[in-house]
């Protein structure tokens, strides 16, 4: 069987993660929050580091957001792990996450990954060969 490299790509597909692109690498984890210090930081505007304040609509759904929300830990195709840390709820496909629980059936397809109540993710692992090596050869040269 030909190498494979595993990915979890993350898609933001509402709130302030709308149309943004995350990837796990294999044998990485991500924590997923507000806090500077996240690997993925939601509500994070690219034009300035001010925090947001409550106004209306999406500002009042990123207050549901965590520091830390969720940290997921990607072992392999089959240990993938998510650990719930805030006290909004994290979801996955409408399901809540109690603890750490481990994430099965992405293998098959897609999942919703949802922090609080507006913050959602599509969740999926990519499969992509391995770059083959190159192949060296070596000519001698008669003299």
């Amino acid at each position: 069987m030909a190498e494979e490299t595993l990915t979890i790509k993350l898609t933001g597909i509402a709130g302030f993660c709308k149309g943004k692109e995350y990837v796990i690498e294999e044998g990485g984890e991500a924590i997923i929050g507000r806090s500077r210090d996240c690997t993925i930081r939601v509500g994070d505007s690219d034009a300035t580091d001010k925090p947001h304040k409550a106004t209306a609509g999406k500002d009042d759904h990123l207050h549901t957001v965590s520091r830390h929300h969720v940290k997921i830990s990607f072992q392999g195709a089959k240990a993938i792990y998510i650990e719930d840390l805030s006290k909004h709820g994290t979801f996955l496909n409408g399901h809540k996450v109690d603890g750490r629980d481990q994430i099965i059936g992405m293998r098959k397809a897609p999942i919703e990954l949802r922090l609080g109540t507006n913050e959602s993710f599509r969740m999926e692992l990519l499969r992509e060969p391995a770059k083959a090596k190159p192949k060296i050869t070596v000519k001698r040269r008669d003299s």
